[in-house]
């Protein structure tokens, strides 16, 4: 489960990196990602950074594996809720 909780860190971290470039390259709403996938895309971001991360903790952490799944998904419906309050 280490290496998924790896794939969805690293997937996040690199949609966030193109996401930020992206916002400052672009010079009209079309190529805009805040005006393409909007509150949605931020989510998807969001839950995949949360996933990784908090999986990844307690697999490292020491914990059992159904509970390294638990956190992980936790994390993810955590950071799901806090994007869209922001």
């Amino acid at each position: 489960m280490r290496s998924a909780y790896g794939v969805a860190l690293i997937v996040g971290l690199i949609a966030l990196i193109a996401w930020v470039i992206a916002v400052a390259a672009s010079r009209t709403d079309a190529g805009n990602p805040e005006q393409r996938f909007g509150l949605l895309g931020r989510r998807v971001v969001g839950a995949l950074i949360a996933f990784g991360m908090g999986g990844l903790s307690a697999a490292y952490g020491g914990w059992p594996a159904w509970a390294a799944i638990v956190a992980a998904f936790v994390a993810a419906g955590a950071a799901i809720w806090y994007v869209g309050t922001v």
